[in-house]
């Protein structure tokens, strides 16, 4: 593979993520580097199976109906991705600068997704709205699979929802009520009776939190 220029976008505590000129496009690369505090067996095996994880569900996701970036380019040794760039921005930063009634809009949204997921039981692993990119014409794309999983229970999904509750009380504590509402509302619209097992697990996960 020929040497990238790159430039760096975003940088996480798991990886980071470079916009890159190659085959004549923008795209993205997602990298996973060392993390110098874990064994290296650990680290190596980590990151492996996370980049391999990320790659096959990012392509299975999609297939459901779920906008996700295409992957080009995968490189597991080098714990790297090369896939489609997104411009736009996460639903994190939107929050901060949306009306009300767009945040709303953009939080139904993004529990259809989820629901779709759920529904053919896959799981995201880490459904926060800094892995929502809306781009300039307004579509919702989700990133960040490496903790996606198939063949979800009931236990995993409560897990996703817990975790994504979790978000907004944390980081969009002034919105979490409109926010939580209408993710929930778009969840249920598309998943339908298969909701209610999942929101009480993820009501139970949350009272065994407040009492460990």
């Amino acid at each position: 593979m020929q040497t990238l220029k790159k430039q760096l976008l975003t940088l996480g505590a798991e990886s980071a993520i470079y916009i890159v000129e190659y085959w004549g496009k923008t795209l993205a690369l997602k990298w996973r580097p060392i993390k110098p505090y874990l064994h290296n067996e650990i680290d190596k095996l980590l990151r492996t199976s996370r980049t391999s994880r990320e790659c096959k569900m990012l392509t299975f996701v999609r297939t459901l109906g779920v906008p996700t970036p295409a992957v080009h380019f995968v490189d597991i040794s080098h714990h790297l991705i090369i896939m489609d760039f997104i411009e736009g921005q996460q639903l994190k930063q939107l929050v901060g600068v949306s009306s009300k009634k767009r945040i709303a809009s953009l939080c139904h949204e993004f529990g259809k997704l989820l629901g779709i997921m759920h529904l053919s039981d896959v799981v995201h692993g880490d459904p926060t709205t800094s892995n929502v990119v809306v781009d300039t014409q307004s579509k919702m794309w989700l990133v960040d699979f490496g903790l996606a999983e198939k063949n979800a229970t009931i236990e995993m999904k409560g897990v996703d929802i817990h975790l994504l509750r979790h978000t907004y009380e944390t980081t969009h504590w002034d919105l979490q009520e409109t926010m939580l509402e209408s993710t929930m509302d778009g969840y249920i619209e598309v998943s339908g009776d298969a909701a209610e097992p999942v929101l009480a697990r993820a009501d139970e996960i949350r009272e065994r939190g407040r009492y460990h």
